[in-house]
């Protein structure tokens, strides 16, 4: 077998290894560059504080908790890129005060937490002073006057932040949700999302991308509908508007305001709606999910709504969760109130702590997958489930 040698001029070997050192060049800089955005300063992005850990990985031993908006400094990091705990980031090295260890960077921003009011409060008593001029907004006279410290941060991911503010609505003066950002760059907030009027938003990543997402329940404490808007380098697109024509006509047409709104990436974000039809008095629970890959809302399943009565047989306060024997059939039906949703009850239907084991009552359900899915119970708890609120402050 012969053995082939190739030729090639000095010119061609002086570009190869031109092209060889640009791509190191490249390489190294990339690398440089990387190592340049995770050192320095950062500050506890997570509300309840921040574990400060011996070594990379939620298992290892906990040296202390770092308070919320606390300055820590990066020293180094360990290991790629992952998902954890519904963020993007990786484990680093940081120093806090005297102490020195682990935490995972996705629970870290680039600037004081606090820092943000100051600013977004002036820009909303500008906003609100030039509302107030108008005949048809008099009942709001006095808006405008709110302190800094009636400024609210509910959540931060990835310099995403999600404000509760005072709001206009109709006669009465509420709280709401709006979405700034912090540009480390320029130093500077500033607004990216506003529903005008009482909200809940919750930030997170619906899709696969790396920029967080919104879910916005809106109308008075989140009760009539829902919007989905993904995140991308421009901005916020909405991709679902609950009262759009095209969504609800098409899709939705649902009598009742959403309920049992689930949060999670991908398909594990749900939520669902009761239609009433008088004509034929069968009612259906309508249940949609975020496809991924699509990119939108897609309902996936319809269920007959049951009325039956029976006994209460076990009650878990902790967990919000009722056992009910149905007098029918003797076959459990389990009523589970969302996390979206506890405090709804707790604070707006009291009467439910009277309730206890052995007690009969009336209540709908949905059977899914051979299980009875209980819906509401009696007529005075009849609508917790379908309406999550926002906590007053």
């Amino acid at each position: 077998m012969k053995k082939r040698i190739i030729l090639i001029s000095s010119a061609a070997a002086t570009a190869i290894v031109l092209t060889g050192l640009i791509l190191f060049l490249v390489l190294f800089n990339a690398t440089h560059e990387e190592e340049i955005i995770e050192a320095g300063d950062k500050y506890i992005a997570a509300k309840s504080g921040l574990n400060l850990r011996s070594e990379p990985g939620k298992t290892s031993k906990v040296i202390t908790l770092m308070p919320f908006g606390s300055k820590v400094t990066i020293e180094k990091s360990d290991g790629s890129e992952i998902f954890l705990d519904g963020r993007y980031g990786r484990w680093v090295n940081v120093k806090h005060a005297d102490k020195t260890g682990w935490v995972f960077s996705g629970f870290l921003c680039d600037f004081e937490p606090n820092t943000i009011k100051k600013p977004a409060a002036d820009f909303y008593r500008d906003k609100y002073t030039d509302y107030e001029r108008y005949p048809e907004h008099e009942g709001f006279k006095g808006i405008a006057k709110f302190k800094d410290n009636e400024i609210f941060i509910e959540n931060i991911i990835d310099n995403y932040i999600v404000l509760v503010i005072p709001m206009p609505d109709e006669s009465a003066i509420r709280r709401g949700h709006v979405t700034w950002r912090y540009d480390a760059k320029q130093k500077i907030f500033f607004e990216t999302y506003n529903k005008n009027y009482p909200n809940i938003t919750y930030l997170l990543y619906l899709d696969n991308d790396k920029y967080p997402d919104l879910v916005v329940q809106h109308g008075y404490d989140g009760a009539t509908g829902i919007d989905i808007l993904l995140g991308s380098k421009k901005g916020f697109k909405k991709i679902f508007d609950w009262w759009d024509k095209k969504s609800f006509y098409a899709l939705v047409t649902c009598t009742d305001p959403p309920s049992e709104l689930t949060l999670g990436s991908c398909g594990n974000m749900e939520f669902s709606c009761r239609k009433i039809n008088p004509e034929t008095n069968i009612d259906t629970m309508k249940h949609f999910r975020f496809n991924c890959d699509k990119k939108k809302i897609e309902k996936y399943a319809e269920n007959i709504i049951t009325e039956s009565k029976g006994i209460i047989t076990s009650i878990d306060w902790k967990n919000m969760t009722f056992v009910i024997k149905d007098n029918k059939d003797s076959k459990n039906a389990l009523l589970k109130f969302p996390d979206t949703q506890k405090f709804f009850v707790e604070f707006y239907f009291k009467d439910l702590r009277k309730l206890k084991k052995g007690d009969e009552v009336s209540f709908s359900y949905e059977t899914i997958n051979d299980e009875k899915k209980v819906i509401s119970i009696n007529e005075w708890v009849k609508y917790a489930h379908f309406f999550p609120m926002l906590a007053p402050r």
